[in-house]
């Protein structure tokens, strides 16, 4: 039997306000190597937010199922223009949590770029193919009404490609991250891509997620982000790490696999959560690195470059939930995208495409 739109939206509301009361008793968080536990999940959720899923213009990609049996899904827009003769860059946009994604994705302009867009260099290759991979609804580390609703998971750490052992245990791959690296993989299959141009766009929770991609993954040339909290430790994450290049001193610390990715953060002053402080951490976390390309910026509410945080919406690096600026001002900046710097954010994926594969 088919079910009607409005009946699809009235079990989502039923099912967000059971799973929202039953999520409220979470026990003690477990440590490990690899952050937190993975995140509570509602498959139920997901399945009916992807059915709602309209992807504006685009293709919705079904037919694939996380470790946890859940039913994955992207958007994908394409270029008729990417031929193998011809193969155009892929952007992979991670949306932003909580708002669904036919509700950001025409903001950020990407929809627009894709068509004309300069990202190869080459002005014979105009434009891009475009992949948004559906998150899930997950139990978050953030202030109600955002502490579970759509987002991806960047509290649970395994962020590699294949099952992990530490300690005589197995830690499977981050679902999420499985599931960017699947549709990624369907879309290069078709060998219209250039594999030199794989690029990552990021918004708030997108954008952690983006950055801890980006550091995991050799195959991403470079990712541009907006307004992303520090992945590895931000407001009251029960298991923050340090991201390090070494082998990890205690589970305190987190390797990453990859402290060279090319990664430019435009952010507010004054911004939801009180996260300027936090990006700004987390930047000079990363600039500690010899190998590091990262590049930070941030903006006013004008969108105009300046060169610290509003100490008024928060001066805690872990965020500051309750501040009334924060909540007020830095949400509403927060949900502006900055479209006076989509030209500066695109510019700097075309600048750093990977080099050459050797032969």
């Amino acid at each position: 039997m088919t079910i009607r739109p409005i009946a699809r939206v009235a079990a989502f509301i039923a099912a967000t306000m059971s799973l929202c009361s039953a999520t409220m008793a979470a026990a003690a968080t477990t440590c490990s190597a690899f952050g937190n536990p993975p995140r509570p999940m509602s498959s139920g959720l997901t399945a009916i937010s992807q059915s709602l899923t309209r992807c504006q213009g685009g293709a919705l990609l079904t037919g694939y199922q996380d470790e946890y049996g859940t039913p994955r899904a992207a958007c994908f827009w394409d270029n008729a223009a990417a031929t193998p003769d011809q193969p155009l860059p892929l952007v992979i946009y991670l949306q932003a949590s909580f708002a669904p994604l036919d509700s950001q994705i025409g903001k950020t302009g990407l929809l627009t770029a894709r068509t004309g867009a300069d990202l190869s260099g080459d002005t014979d290759r105009p434009g891009f193919l475009l992949l948004a991979p559906l998150p899930r609804y997950t139990r978050h580390y953030y202030p109600l009404p955002n502490g579970f609703s759509l987002g991806f998971d960047v509290w649970y750490r395994q962020f590699g490609s294949s099952t992990a052992r530490v300690d005589g245990i197995d830690y499977p791959v981050n679902v999420d991250f499985a599931t960017i690296d699947h549709y990624i993989a369907q879309t290069v299959s078709s060998r219209r891509v250039d594999p030199q141009r794989i690029f990552l766009v990021g918004y708030s929770n997108g954008g952690s997620t983006a950055i801890a991609y980006a550091q995991h993954r050799r195959n991403i040339a470079a990712a541009a982000l907006y307004s992303a909290p520090d992945p590895y430790a931000f407001l009251n994450d029960a298991c923050p790490q340090q991201p390090v290049t070494a082998a990890p001193a205690s589970i305190a610390e987190l390797q990453v696999t990859r402290r060279d990715a090319p990664i430019f953060h435009v952010h507010r002053d004054c911004d939801a959560y009180g996260s300027c402080p936090n990006a700004q951490r987390l930047g000079d976390r990363i600039a500690g690195s010899a190998s590091a390309n990262w590049l930070g910026q941030i903006i006013d509410r004008d969108q105009q470059p300046t060169s610290s945080c509003d100490a008024a919406c928060g001066s805690n690096a872990d965020g500051s939930p309750w501040n009334l600026k924060a909540r007020t001002t830095g949400t509403r900046n927060h949900n502006q995208w900055p479209d006076t710097w989509d030209a500066r954010l695109l510019a700097w994926l075309r600048e750093h495409p990977l080099p050459p594969a050797t032969p």
